[in-house]
C-alpha cells in the first residue's frame, strides 16, 4: 500500500525501476527526517517492485556475507548479484537511517559501481544532510553514477487532512488542522495522534503528556541523531527565550553545529523556526534527563537569562517552571517579579514568586520579610482567613538557623497575632524573645508602632544568625514592608486628619491598612458619612482591578459605616455581600467584629431575632475571648440582649468590653462606646446610679478631646434628667444625630423627643419629632422602633418594665395544656408544619396557639421563647 502523500516521489521510483529493467545499475537515496515515510516508502516499493517480476533483497547480508570489506568480499558480492541480475532485475534494499551500518552500506555502494550495465537497483535510507553517517559515506554516494535524490519532506495540510481523514474518517472529533499543527506534517506522528486520540475519553486532555504522540515525537528526536537531540533538549530548556546564540551558549555549540542540528529537527517537523513545536513535546524531552542533568541546563540557561537582562517576569516564570537554584541574584529578581505581578493584580503569580524566592534565604529577617509580603498578598485574596492559616503555617515551620529562639519569628508571631487582635498574647511573644529596653531619647508616644512601643529595643537590633539571641541588622529594614507598624500607633487620627490622608493614598499592598485605618477614624470621630464614601470609592477600585479580597475588606467597613448612619438596609445589603463570599468554616476574629457584628445589630433593630441568633450561634475563633476584635461582637451580642428584653446578660456582655478595654493596650478613641450602651442598660433594671457613674466616667475619658457630647450622651442623660429638662437635652442629641448619624438613630431620638413633650403635654412638637420619626423607622424598616413610634403616634404608651432581677416565666401567664405542648416544641425548634404533623393538629391552629402564647409571655419571636421559657414551660408540660 502505497503511502498517503507520497504518489509522487513513488511513481519517481517507478520510472527509475523502468530504467533498471532495461539494463542498468541505478542507485536510490530516500533522503528524510525521522517518521517522515522513508522506510514506508521502501517497502511498498519493494512489494511493488517484487510484483514486478525483480529478486528483492531486504537484508544486504544475503549479498555482502559477513565479509570484511576486503577485495575479494567486494568481488563476491558483485558476482553475486550479477549472477541474480541475469535472471531478473535485483533491488537491494537497505534501510539505516541511523547509520548503524555504514560499513555494509559502503559495501553495497562500491558492488554497485562495479556493476556497470546489470539490472540491479540499490536503495538506501538516509536521514537529510548527511544524517549520522560519516563524511565518507557521502564522498562515496557523490562518486556513484545514476544516483537519484528522493527527499521525503512532512507532509502539506492538505496532506495532512488526507491522511488524517483516512485514520479517523470525515466528521471524527478532532480538528486535521490541529493534528497538522502539532505534528509538524511528520506522517509518523500523525498516526500517533490518531491512534492517542482512540484511546482517551472525550474530557482528557489531548494529546496527553506522557501519551503515545509524547514518545513519538521524543523517539524522532532521539533518531535524528545524537546531535539534533541535544538542540531539541536546548530548546525545550529555553522555552519562549529560544534562538540560535541562545541554544548554542547553553548548549556549548557552535553556531554551525545549532543551526546543523536544528535543520534535522526541522525535516522531521518537530521544530518551528527554534522553538520545539508542541509544548507536550518539550516536556517530555525534558523529562528523559536524569534529575542531576536536567538541574545543570535549567541552571545554564537560567544564567544566561540573567546574564543577557531577561525581564523579571520572564526570569521568574522560568525559574518557578524548572526550580531551578541559580545565584544569588535570584531572590531579588523573584522578588521583582512578585512586585510587578501585584502592580497588574496577578497575586497567585506574585505569590508563587515570593514562595519560590522564600526557599532560596537563609537570612531569618529576609524569609520573614517574604512571609509579610506573602501575607499581604493573602490579603488580596482571602483576607478572612489569612491571619489564622499563616499562624498555623508558622507554628509548623523550621527557621533557617535552627531551633533555636528566633527574634524574627517572634517578630512576625506578634504581628500575626495582633491582626487577630490578641494583644496580651502578641505582647508577650516579643518581650519574651527580646528585653525591653529604653527607647531612643528616654521616651516614647503614641505615634510609635505598636510593636516598637511593646519591645522599644527592637528598634536597634535584629537577628540573622545562627547564634541567638540574634543580634545585627536593624529592625526597620523589616518594618519597610510591614505596612501595617505605622497603623498600629496608639494616638487614633481626627477626622481632618483622616480624610487628608484618603485624599493622598493610592489603594494598594502597602496603604490597604492605613485605608482602612483612616476610615475607621472617620466613622468613631462623627463621620460615618464621609466614612462611607471613601469605603464606597476604595471597593469600587477593588472590584474594578479584580482584586476581590480588598472590595470585601473594604465593603465590609462601608457597611460598619452605614451603620453608624443609621442606614440599616443599606449595612445589610454591604455586610451580606462580604458574608456570601466567605465560605470559611470559621473565619478570622475581624470578621466577626465587622460583618457579623453588623447583621446581627441590623436583625436587632429590625426586630428579626431568630436570624440574629441564629448568626451568633456561629463557631467563634480559637481564643476569640483574648481578641480586642471581641469587643465589637460583644457590643453587638450586647445590644441584641437588650432587644430580647434580657438586660441582666447585656449588662454582663457591655462590662466586659469595659474590663478588656482597660486591660489591653488600645487606645479609648478606638474602644467602642461601652460605658453609654452599659448606663443605659442599669436605667432598664433600676439602676440610676450606676447609670450616673458611668455617664460621668465617659464625660470624663472624653473630656481631653474637647469634642462635644455625642448623641448617644444626650440621649441616656435626657433619661435620668427631670421631664421639665429632658426635651432640651433630647432636642441637642437630635441636632447631634443629623450632624453625625441619622436614620434608625435618629428616628430613635426623635421618638424620645416626641415622648418628652408628650409628657409634657406639648403636643404640637410631639408630633412633628413623630412625623419625622415615623418616615425614618419605615425607610429603614426597623420593626421595633417602627412599633413604638407607631404606639406613641395612636396616643398609647409603649410598656415600659423596670426589670429587678433575670426574666422569668410569669406565673400569673396561664397557658392552656395545648399551648404549651406546641410553645414546647415552637421553643425546641420545631417548625409550624412538624408540630402540626406531631400533635396532629392543622398548621393554622399551631400558628393561633402561637400567637396566644406570645401574647401571655408578652414576647414577640421564637428566638425569646426559647431563650427564656423554655425549661419552665418544659416543667409546666
Amino acid at each position: 500500500m502505497m503511502p498517503s502523500g507520497r504518489a509522487e516521489e513513488f511513481q519517481f521510483m517507478n520510472a527509475v525501476f523502468a530504467r533498471c529493467e532495461s539494463g542498468r545499475t541505478l542507485t536510490v537515496i530516500l533522503e528524510g527526517g525521522a517518521g517522515c515515510g522513508k522506510t514506508a516508502l521502501l517497502d511498498a516499493f519493494a512489494h511493488h517492485a517484487a510484483e514486478q517480476g525483480a529478486t528483492v533483497l531486504t537484508d544486504p547480508r544475503t549479498v555482502l556475507g559477513h565479509g570484511t570489506g576486503t577485495v575479494c568480499d567486494v568481488q563476491s558480492s558483485v558476482d553475486r548479484l550479477a549472477d541474480l541480475a541475469c535472471e531478473a532485475p535485483v533491488v537491494v534494499c537497505h534501510d539505516d537511517p541511523e547509520g548503524l551500518d555504514e560499513h555494509g552500506a559502503r559495501l553495497l555502494l562500491e558492488a554497485a559501481r562495479r556493476l556497470r550495465g546489470s539490472r540491479v537497483m540499490l536503495v538506501l535510507t538516509l536521514l537529510p544532510f548527511g544524517g549520522a553517517f560519516a563524511p565518507a559515506l557521502h564522498r562515496d554516494l557523490l562518486r556513484q553514477p545514476d544516483t537519484h535524490r528522493v527527499r521525503l519532506r512532512p507532509l502539506t495540510p492538505e496532506q495532512s487532512r488526507e491522511q488524517w481523514n483516512r485514520l479517523r474518517g470525515t466528521g471524527v472529533e478532532g480538528s486535521a488542522d490541529d493534528a497538522h499543527a502539532a505534528s509538524g506534517g511528520n506522517p509518523l506522528l500523525l498516526r500517533a495522534l490518531s491512534e492517542e486520540l482512540g484511546m482517551v475519553l472525550p474530557t482528557v486532555p489531548w494529546p496527553q503528556p506522557h501519551g503515545l504522540f509524547v514518545q513519538t515525537a521524543v523517539d524522532c528526536a532521539r533518531d535524528s541523531g545524537p546531535l539534533a537531540l541535544k538542540v531539541a533538549t536546548g530548546m525545550a530548556a529555553l522555552g519562549e527565550h529560544t534562538d540560535p546564540e541562545s541554544v548554542a551558549a547553553v548548549l556549548g555549540l557552535t553556531p554551525a553545529e545549532a543551526a546543523y542540528g536544528r535543520n534535522l529537527l526541522d525535516a522531521a517537523g518537530l521544530v518551528q523556526d527554534w522553538r520545539v513545536r508542541h509544548p507536550a513535546v518539550a516536556a517530555g524531552l525534558l523529562q528523559r534527563l536524569d534529575p542531576a542533568a536536567r538541574t545543570a541546563l535549567d541552571t545554564e540557561v537560567a544564567e544566561l537569562l540573567h546574564r543577557r537582562g531577561t525581564g523579571a517576569a520572564d526570569l521568574a516564570r522560568h525559574l518557578l517552571r524548572t526550580r531551578a537554584g541559580a545565584g544569588p541574584w535570584s531572590t531579588a529578581t523573584l522578588e521583582r517579579a512578585a512586585a510587578e505581578a501585584l502592580d497588574h493584580d496577578d497575586a497567585d503569580f506574585a505569590d508563587d514568586c515570593l514562595g519560590f524566592a522564600q526557599q532560596g534565604v537563609t537570612d531569618c529577617w529576609d524569609h520573614v520579610r517574604l512571609e509579610l509580603k506573602r501575607y499581604a498578598v493573602r490579603m488580596r485574596t482571602d483576607p478572612w482567613t489569612a491571619a489564622s492559616a499563616f499562624l498555623d503555617r508558622l507554628r509548623t515551620a523550621t527557621c533557617p538557623h535552627g531551633d533555636d529562639p528566633c527574634q524574627a519569628r517572634a517578630v512576625l508571631h506578634a504581628r500575626l497575632l495582633m491582626d487577630c487582635g490578641r494583644l496580651e498574647e502578641s505582647t508577650r511573644v516579643l518581650t519574651s524573645a527580646h528585653p525591653k529596653a529604653a527607647p531612643p531619647d528616654g521616651a516614647h508616644d503614641d505615634t510609635w508602632p505598636w510593636i516598637l512601643r511593646v519591645a522599644p529595643g527592637l528598634s536597634a537590633t535584629a537577628s540573622p544568625g545562627a547564634v541567638p539571641p540574634c543580634a545585627g541588622a536593624p529592625v526597620t529594614n523589616l518594618l519597610k514592608f510591614d505596612f501595617c507598624a505605622a497603623a498600629l500607633s496608639n494616638r487614633p487620627m481626627e477626622p481632618y486628619e483622616a480624610d487628608e490622608h484618603l485624599r493622598t493614598l493610592v489603594l494598594g499592598d502597602t496603604t490597604l491598612g492605613l485605608i482602612v485605618l483612616a476610615l475607621h477614624c472617620l466613622t468613631l470621630g462623627g463621620c460615618p458619612d464621609l466614612a462611607e464614601a471613601w469605603a464606597g470609592h476604595f471597593a469600587q477600585e477593588a472590584a474594578e482591578r479584580g482584586v476581590e479580597g480588598w472590595r470585601q475588606t473594604l465593603t465590609a467597613v462601608r457597611a460598619q459605616a452605614a451603620l453608624a448612619r443609621g442606614r440599616l438596609t443599606e449595612a445589610e445589603a454591604h455586610a451580606r455581600d462580604v458574608l456570601t463570599a466567605v465560605h470559611a468554616a470559621v473565619p478570622d476574629p475581624l470578621f466577626h467584629s465587622g460583618v457579623l457584628a453588623v447583621l446581627v445589630e441590623v436583625c436587632t433593630a429590625t426586630g428579626r431575632f431568630e436570624e440574629a441568633a441564629r448568626l451568633l450561634e456561629r463557631p467563634l475563633p480559637e481564643d476569640f475571648a483574648q481578641s480586642v476584635c471581641s469587643l465589637g461582637y460583644l457590643m453587638a451580642r450586647g445590644r441584641f440582649f437588650n432587644g430580647l428584653g434580657r438586660p441582666h446578660l447585656a449588662l454582663a456582655d457591655f462590662l466586659t468590653v469595659g474590663r478588656c478595654a482597660e486591660r489591653w493596650p488600645v487606645s479609648e478613641g478606638t474602644v467602642p462606646t461601652w460605658r453609654l450602651d452599659a448606663a443605659e442598660t442599669w436605667l432598664r433594671i433600676g439602676g440610676d446610679r450606676e447609670c450616673a457613674d458611668l455617664l460621668a466616667a465617659h464625660e470624663a475619658a472624653v473630656h481631653d478631646s474637647g469634642a462635644p457630647p455625642s448623641g448617644q450622651w444626650l440621649r441616656v442623660r435626657a433619661r435620668l434628667a427631670d421631664r421639665r429638662e429632658r426635651p432640651a437635652l433630647l432636642a441637642r442629641a437630635v441636632d447631634r444625630f443629623r450632624e453625625t448619624s441619622g436614620g434608625w438613630i435618629l428616628a430613635a431620638a426623635l421618638a424620645d423627643l416626641a415622648e418628652a413633650h408628650q409628657d409634657l403635654g406639648q403636643h404640637g412638637p410631639a408630633e412633628l419629632a413623630l412625623r419625622e420619626a415615623l418616615h425614618l423607622a419605615e425607610e429603614c424598616r426597623a420593626g421595633v422602633l417602627l412599633e413604638r413610634v407607631t404606639a406613641l403616634t395612636d396616643g398609647e404608651r409603649p410598656h415600659r418594665r423596670v426589670l429587678r432581677g433575670p426574666r422569668a416565666l410569669d406565673p400569673t401567664a396561664k397557658l392552656s395544656e395545648s399551648e404549651q405542648r406546641v410553645a414546647v416544641l415552637a421553643a425546641r425548634g420545631r417548625t409550624n408544619r412538624e408540630i402540626s404533623e406531631e400533635l396532629f393538629i392543622t398548621v393554622s391552629t399551631v400558628e393561633q396557639h402561637l400567637t396566644r402564647v406570645y401574647r401571655k409571655l408578652d414576647i414577640t419571636s421564637r428566638q425569646e421563647l426559647r431563650l427564656h421559657v423554655e425549661s419552665a414551660l418544659h416543667e409546666a408540660a
